[in-house]
């Protein structure tokens, strides 16, 4: 799986060098490169394309899975598909993310699924330990990170795309950072039980509502308060371009 991310991410990376700050989601003025703006969407062209890129999602993702270790087992509806932080619900996400980068459209790279209510964030930090049943409740589209955003998506803001920082996933759950490193570096220390490292990628998420097309941002608005908060830096907006 290592070996895939490099070939699909870290050979399409280009370098750059930008001013960045970390993630805050009440910062939503950010500049970034005016070439890389689409033409604006009315309202209503926003809420039709949001509404067409969920259709699709949650006609090809499974909605309701009772274990996730099983899912991702060879026959399982997410066979191919990888615990990026194992079982552990990330602070904020209020969910489990799954990735597959090999996934087919209308798939898209990331999944997000919820643990099952009767939880409580005590069940939530342990990486081999099934919370289920899970439902999804979001997912996220990845591109290579690049001095222009990604036009893969329309009626999307620019300020809608962050960055999510290079680094070694860590099988307690959470990230050891390398950032501006664009080819993997060498692993933490010992003492530290690895998973996978990949490079730094643009970033979205998308949030189930009950009603309507889903939400745009980088936290879940109807998390559950709990779970794991990664390390800051691992998530930033471009603050003046590249």
């Amino acid at each position: 799986m290592r070996a895939r991310l490099e070939t699909s991410l870290v050979a399409a990376v280009v370098a750059s060098t930008c001013h960045a700050q970390p993630y805050d989601d009440t910062q939503h003025a950010r500049a970034v490169p005016r070439e890389a703006a689409q033409a604006p969407c009315t309202p209503e062209q926003r809420e039709a394309a949001l509404e067409a890129i969920q259709a699709r999602v949650l006609a090809a993702a499974p909605t309701r899975l009772e274990s996730l270790s099983e899912a991702i087992e060879p026959g399982g509806p997410l066979e191919g598909w990888r615990l990026a932080h194992g079982h552990v619900v990330l602070e904020g996400a209020g969910a489990v993310p799954l990735d597959n980068l090999d996934a087919a459209p209308p798939l898209p790279p990331l999944l997000l699924y919820v643990p099952s209510p009767a939880t409580t964030p005590d069940d939530w930090l342990d990486f081999d330990g099934d919370d289920g049943p899970y439902t999804l409740v979001g997912w996220a589209f990845f591109a290579p990170y690049g001095p222009e955003l990604p036009r893969m998506l329309e009626c999307i803001e620019p300020d809608e795309w962050f960055v999510h920082e290079a680094g070694w996933h860590t099988r307690d759950g959470g990230m050891r950072l390398t950032p501006d490193t664009p080819s993997e570096q060498p692993p933490p220390p010992a003492d530290v039980d690895v998973l996978f490292w990949h490079p730094r990628v643009w970033d979205i998420h998308f949030w189930i509502e009950e009603d309507g097309p889903p939400a745009v941002s980088f936290d879940n608005p109807n998390a559950r308060p709990g779970g794991l908060e990664l390390p800051k830096g691992a998530f930033y907006r471009i603050d003046d371009g590249p």
